[in-house]
C-alpha cells in the first residue's frame, strides 16, 4: 500500500473513532441526566401518591357522616346530643351558617375558639363550595386545636359543622401513613400545614407542633422541589385542606445510581477508551517512520490495529446499548411497582369528573336533549358511581390488613346503636323492625367493628323480601375467651351450597339491576372478622331469611396477621382503615 493511502486510512479511522467517543460521552452525559430526573419524578409521584392517600381518609370520613349530620342537624332548632357526642372525642364542636354565625355548639367551644372562626381556613375553604375541608393550627389551651368542617346541604340550607382536632391526636393518626411511604436511609416524611406548623413527621428533631421558620425552611415552603444543604426535597398540597405534604431525603443515598463512583465509571471507560485510540493512532505514526525493510511488517500491524480500532467500537457499542436496555428494564419494573399502588387512587379523579360533568351537562342542556341523549347521560354517571364505589370498597378491603391502630375496649351495643342511625333512613324507608339485644364490650378496633356492623345490617335491609317488612335481630354471646355476634334476618335467603362461595371478593349470587351493590362487602366482613382473631359463618334457608355468625376472640392487645400479600385471595396495600377521630 502507498504511503499516500496509509495516511488516508489513518486519517479516516481517527475521524471514526473520534466520532465514536464523541456520541458515547454525549450518551453518558444524557444518561445521567434522564436517571436523575427520573429519581427526582419517583420522589414526586411518592408525595402525589401520599397526598392521595390522606386525601382519601379524609374523604371516606365525610362521605360516612355528612348525609346523616345533615339529616340531624338541619332543623330549625339543633339539638346539641350529636354536637357533644362528637366533641366526646374531639375538643368541640359547632354548627354554623354560611356568614359565620354561630347556631350551636357542643361542650368545649370557648370565647378563643368563637373567635378564631373569622380566620378558619377550613371555613373560608368551606365557603368555596369544598364538601369538606380541613385548616390551619388555631389557639387552644395549650395544644391548638385544627377544625375539620364538613359541608351540610340541609333542608334549612348550607351549614357547615366544625369539629375541633386535637393536633397530635391527629398527629399520631397521619404518623402510620407517612412511614409507609418507601424512602432511602436518612429520609424524613412531614405534613404541614399553611403556617409552616408541623401536623406530623417521621423526623424525632421536627415532632408535631414545630414550626419551619429558618431561611432554608421557609425557602423550602416557597418552592415545589429542590436541593437544600445537601437534601432534596419535593412537596404537593393536600387538596380541601391548607396543608401540604413534604419528603426529604439526602442527596448521597437518593442519587447514589448517578453519583460518586457510578458517575464516573462510564467516564472512566470512556477514556481508556480515547487512550487506546490515542495510542492505536501513535502506533501508526510510528509505522510510517519505520524503514522499508520492515514495510511488510508494518502494514499488517495496521490491518491488525484497524481490526482493533473495530473491535472496540463495537464493544463500546454493545455496553452502551446494554446499559440503555438495563436502565429502561429497571425504569419499567419501578413503574409496574408503583402502578398497582397509585391507580385506584388516580382513577377515582376522572370518575368524578366524569360524573360531574354528566351532571351537569344533564342540569343545564335538558331541554337541548334528546330523550336518548338524556339516557346515554344517564347510563355513563350510573356507570362512573357504581366504578367509584368499586374503587371505594377495594380501598376499603386492603386496608384492613395493614392497621397499625392498637386495640381498644368497645362498646358494641354503643357502636350498632350508632350504626342504626347512621342507617336511620333505609330502615324507615323499608319499614324494618330491629331488634337489639345484649352487646358485649371487647378488646377490637372499633371503626372496623363499626364497619362490619353496617356491612351486616345494609344486607339485610336491602336483600329483603317484596311485600314483606325485614326483621333484623342482633345478640351475641359469649365465653372461653370468645364472642360470637349474631345477625339474623327474614329476608331471601340463599341455596346453603354458596355459603362459602359468598364471602369470595366480586362473588354475586344476583345480578346487579337486581340489588346494588360491588359483591366486597361480606368479603371485608370476612377480613375484618379474620383480623380479630376469628372467622364468619353464613346459615340461610331460601326464600326464609339468613344467620351471619362473626367468631372473634374477646380479648385482644394486637391484630392478627392475615395470608402474606402473594395470596391473591387477600390483596393488600400499605394504607391505614379509612376513619378519622371527628
Amino acid at each position: 500500500m502507498k504511503r499516500r493511502d496509509v495516511l488516508a486510512v489513518m486519517v479516516t479511522g481517527a475521524v471514526v473513532v473520534l466520532g465514536l467517543l464523541t456520541v458515547f460521552a454525549i450518551e453518558i452525559s444524557n444518561t445521567q441526566a434522564k436517571s436523575k430526573t427520573d429519581v427526582e419524578n419517583r420522589v414526586h409521584e411518592r408525595s402525589v401518591l401520599a397526598a392521595a392517600l390522606i386525601d382519601s381518609l379524609f374523604q371516606t370520613s365525610a362521605l360516612t357522616s355528612a348525609r346523616a349530620d345533615a339529616r340531624l342537624l338541619g332543623g330549625a332548632t339543633v339539638s346539641v346530643g350529636r354536637l357533644n357526642r362528637l366533641a366526646a372525642t374531639n375538643h368541640y364542636a359547632v354548627l354554623v351558617d354560611p356568614s359565620g354565625h354561630v347556631i350551636a355548639h357542643s361542650r368545649g367551644f370557648t370565647a378563643q375558639a368563637r373567635k378564631d372562626l373569622a380566620q378558619s381556613a377550613a371555613m373560608r375553604l368551606l365557603r368555596t363550595g369544598r364538601p369538606w375541608a380541613v385548616g390551619n393550627v388555631l389557639p387552644y389551651q395549650s395544644g391548638g386545636v385544627i377544625n375539620y368542617g364538613l359541608n351540610l346541604d340541609t333542608r334549612a340550607g348550607i351549614r357547615y359543622l366544625l369539629t375541633g382536632l386535637s393536633p397530635r391526636a391527629l398527629g399520631g393518626f397521619l404518623l402510620g401513613e407517612l412511614k409507609e411511604i418507601p424512602g432511602v436511609r436518612g429520609a424524613h416524611n412531614f405534613v404541614l400545614d399553611g403556617n409552616g406548623e408541623v401536623i406530623a413527621s417521621t423526623n424525632p428533631a421536627r415532632p408535631t407542633g414545630y414550626i419551619f421558620h429558618t431561611p432554608t425552611q421557609l425557602s423550602v415552603l416557597h418552592h415545589r422541589s429542590g436541593s437544600v444543604r445537601g437534601h432534596y426535597y419535593d412537596q404537593v398540597p393536600l387538596g380541601n385542606t391548607s396543608w401540604r405534604i413534604l419528603l426529604t431525603a439526602p442527596e448521597g443515598p437518593l442519587f447514589a445510581s448517578v453519583s460518586g463512583f457510578r458517575k464516573w465509571l462510564p467516564w472512566v471507560i470512556f477514556t481508556a477508551f480515547a487512550i487506546v485510540g490515542g495510542l492505536a493512532l501513535l502506533l501508526a505514526l510510528r509505522a510510517l517512520r519505520a524503514s522499508d525493510d520492515v514495510r511488510e511488517a508494518r502494514d499488517e500491524l495496521e490491518v491488525a490495529n484497524h481490526q482493533l480500532a473495530q473491535s472496540n467500537s463495537a464493544l463500546a457499542t454493545s455496553n452502551a446499548e446494554l446499559e440503555r436496555h438495563t436502565q429502561e428494564l429497571a425504569r419499567s419494573n419501578a413503574a409496574l411497582d408503583q402502578f398497582a399502588s397509585i391507580a385506584s387512587h388516580d382513577l377515582q379523579e376522572p370518575l368524578r369528573k366524569v360524573r360531574t360533568f354528566t351532571e351537569r351537562v344533564t342540569a343545564t342542556e335538558s331541554e337541548a336533549l334528546s330523550e336518548r341523549g338524556r339516557d346515554y347521560l344517564q347510563r355513563a354517571g350510573a356507570s362512573a358511581e357504581r366504578m367509584q364505589r368499586l374503587i371505594e370498597d377495594l380501598l376499603k378491603f386492603s386496608r384492613v390488613t395493614r392497621q397499625s391502630r392498637p386495640f381498644v375496649a368497645v362498646d358494641l351495643a354503643q357502636v350498632a346503636r350508632e350504626v342504626l342511625e347512621d342507617l336511620e333512613e333505609p330502615v324507615q324507608r323499608s319499614g324494618a323492625a330491629v331488634r337489639l339485644g345484649s352487646l358485649p364490650t371487647i378488646s377490637a378496633d372499633a371503626p372496623q367493628m363499626r364497619q362490619l356492623l353496617q356491612n351486616l345490617i345494609s344486607n339485610a335491609l336491602k336483600f329483603r323480601r317484596e311485600d314483606v317488612a325485614p326483621e333484623i335481630d342482633i345478640s351475641a354471646t359469649t365465653g372461653e375467651g370468645r364472642v360470637k355476634l349474631i345477625v339474623r334476618d327474614n329476608g331471601i335467603g340463599f341455596d346453603p351450597q354458596y355459603a362459602q362461595r359468598i364471602f369470595r371478593v366480586f362473588e354475586r349470587l344476583h345480578g346487579r339491576s337486581t340489588y346494588p351493590g360491588t359483591g366486597i362487602g361480606l368479603a371485608l366482613c370476612l377480613r375484618i372478622a379474620e383480623r380479630h382473631g376469628g372467622t364468619v359463618l353464613a346459615e340461610s334457608v331460601l326464600g326464609q331469611g339468613s344467620t351471619f355468625t362473626v367468631a372473634m376472640q374477646s380479648e385482644r392487645s394486637e391484630a392478627v396477621r392475615t395470608p402474606p400479600p402473594g395470596d391473591p385471595a387477600n390483596p393488600s396495600e400499605p394504607t391505614q382503615e379509612p376513619y378519622v377521630a371527628v
